[in-house]
């Protein structure tokens, strides 16, 4: 996770292997990054594999806790 240059006080969540990841953020686990997600003005990254894991992930989840 790192902070989205596109967003003020945004974060941006990214697959490990992401090319866009540059450094400067901090390694999530799967439950860790789906959190993140939760918290407003934080996104996932669309040019990995991160939204395409953790966006449908999160649906599932709606509606349980």
């Amino acid at each position: 996770m790192r902070p989205d240059p596109q967003r003020r006080g945004g974060m941006l969540v990214h697959d490990a292997a992401c090319r866009h990841t540059t450094g400067g953020g901090r390694e999530l686990g799967s439950l860790e990054a789906l959190d993140a997600l939760m918290r407003p003005g934080t996104r996932a990254c669309h040019d990995c594999a991160a939204a395409e894991i953790l966006l449908p992930a999160m649906e599932l989840g709606q509606g349980y806790g």
